[in-house]
């Protein structure tokens, strides 16, 4: 039967259907065909053959230049870099070191909200983005957990912490002890900051997200952010895009731990502190210094430095704890010193590894005999040598000296001689009879004398700034002016006519020092 409509009750049809859209329901998945077994049950005919159409030239790539980016809130560089271009590790420190360049920035931690960054990059450099994903749906976990009511109808996506069975071998394996140390120290680095076993966890209609506390730890940023420690970088792509999508403050640092350097370097660079500096000497005193090392200085604000707020870091290694003589003195100047737990002991030297002769003796002959004894050389006093003993030639000429001895078979003489005609036809006199003679001079001291007695005995060591022990070896050490020699037993012979501070005394003898004063 045909039923006629005219065109008022058309429209008014195709209106009723636009203001109230149809709902359209998905078949349930026991219902679905799955294409390729309805292929093999009815075959298609195969289509003809067509002619293949010419290969299309490949676009040639694209040429390095420099590109530029508007900067957002929120934005840091390595960040945009690695989210913008995919440049990441040595790369992005090339290509950030260009942008400071490019943009006479001072301070590439601090970029202008507006501002238009000149980012240059380098053929190779460029790593092609991804194209934006729609929305994946990935189906729940079976968890005993019922979805909220205004999550119903929506597929939820559930990422568990590993069970306790799984936790306790592969946290140790993926959880070194770089990790649990920054841990540690960090509440010293960020007062008032969560604790690092917080767990990150979101949940919202459309999915909940929670990170093991142990394998994911998470640290405070000095602006209020958050660090995500991703130690061995297992951390699913799509998960960190979550992540940050949720916390635009969000930094993962995927920095390998087994480089402690480079691990600590990424955390502060991750923490945006105001300054941080690397390997920074510290020394107090003037003739007799004190000098400590530190791994990373650290500035928290513009004005850390007039307010004496200063940090130093000390990152794990072999090195010994440092003495609290010096964490009290580096406090007195407003260095709050920070170490890792995990730095070795303070190992106390054997006492008679080395010496410390201090000769407070102003008179040069006193000056003399306490070089020879303290280069264990026994000696002479007053002696007067007759030239002509053994020529028996009825003349005897005899010429007082100050010290004789005899050392590796030679015959030494220090004598008394201004450097006057007289002193050299002496000094000539004893040479010719095979004496080797160091002149003591009324002006002498130790730095004069020293170097006469040190070269005519050939021994390696001179007058100068010395140091007493390795200084990267024990993160602290001491200079002083003196002579610094080496004794048969593998120990150290320090001579200084400087006074000896106690302090010093007191590092000095923590390293191996036995002190002797003459």
């Amino acid at each position: 039967m045909l039923v006629s409509i005219d065109k008022k009750q058309l429209g008014l049809a195709l209106i009723l259907l636009g203001a109230f859209p149809l709902t359209s329901f998905a078949i349930d998945k026991k219902f679905e065909i799955e294409p390729a077994v309805l292929a093999k049950k009815y075959p298609m005919p195969a289509p003809a053959p067509k002619q293949a159409p010419a290969p299309k030239a490949k676009p040639a790539a694209k040429a390095s230049g420099t590109v530029t980016y508007k900067v957002k809130r929120g934005d840091f560089l390595y960040r945009v870099l690695a989210r913008e271009y995919g440049i990441t590790g040595d790369r992005a420190d090339a290509v950030a070191h260009r942008v400071k360049s490019a943009n006479h920035l001072a301070d590439i931690r601090r970029l202008q909200v507006g501002s238009t960054l000149l980012i240059p990059i380098e053929a190779g450099e460029h790593v092609a983005r991804q194209k934006p994903r729609r929305a994946v749906k990935v189906a729940a976990a079976k968890t005993g957990r019922t979805a909220p009511a205004e999550a119903k109808g929506h597929t939820m996506m559930f990422l568990r912490a590993p069970t306790a069975q799984q936790s306790g071998a592969q946290s140790a394996a993926r959880n070194p002890e770089a990790v649990q140390d920054a841990a540690q120290v960090w509440p010293q680095l960020v007062p008032n900051a969560p604790s690092s076993k917080a767990q990150l966890d979101y949940l919202s209609s459309a999915f909940s997200l929670s990170l093991d506390p142990q394998r994911y730890p998470v640290l405070a940023a000095q602006d209020g952010g958050t660090i995500l420690v991703d130690a061995d970088a297992s951390l699913p792509p799509l998960v960190k895009s979550l992540l940050q999508e949720k916390n635009q403050q969000l930094s993962v640092v995927s920095e390998r731990p087994d480089n402690t350097r480079a691990f600590y370097r990424a955390l502060l660079t991750a923490a945006r502190f105001y300054s941080f500096e690397e390997d920074f000497l510290v020394d107090f005193g003037s003739d007799c210094k004190v000098v400590v090392q530190a791994d990373f200085k650290i500035e928290k604000s513009q004005d850390s430095l007039l307010r004496q707020d200063i940090t130093l870091l000390k990152v794990p290694g072999k090195r010994p704890a440092t003495p609290q003589a010096l964490v009290r003195l580096l406090a007195s100047h407003g260095f709050k010193l920070v170490e890792t737990p995990s730095t070795a002991p303070i190992i106390t030297g054997r006492p008679d590894d080395s010496v410390l002769y201090q000769i407070p003796e102003k008179d040069p002959r006193g000056i003399a005999d306490a070089l020879l004894e303290a280069l264990g050389i026994r000696f002479q006093a007053d002696k007067s040598i007759d030239l002509y003993a053994d020529d028996n030639n009825g003349v005897r000429l005899e010429i007082p000296v100050y010290r004789y001895f005899e050392k590796n078979g030679k015959r030494y003489v220090l004598a008394r001689f201004q450097g006057d005609p007289m002193g050299e036809s002496l000094t000539n006199l004893l040479e010719g009879k095979g004496y080797q003679v160091i002149p003591v001079q009324d002006h002498d001291d130790l730095q004069s004398l020293s170097d006469k007695l040190l070269n005519r005995l050939d021994v390696a060591g001179r007058y100068g700034e010395q140091e007493l022990w390795s200084l990267w070896e024990k993160g602290y050490g001491v200079r002083m002016p003196g002579v610094m020699l080496n004794d048969a037993k593998g120990g150290r012979i320090f001579i200084t006519d400087r006074k000896v501070d106690p302090l010093v005394r007191e590092l000095a003898k923590l390293n191996g020092y036995r002190q002797e004063t003459r």
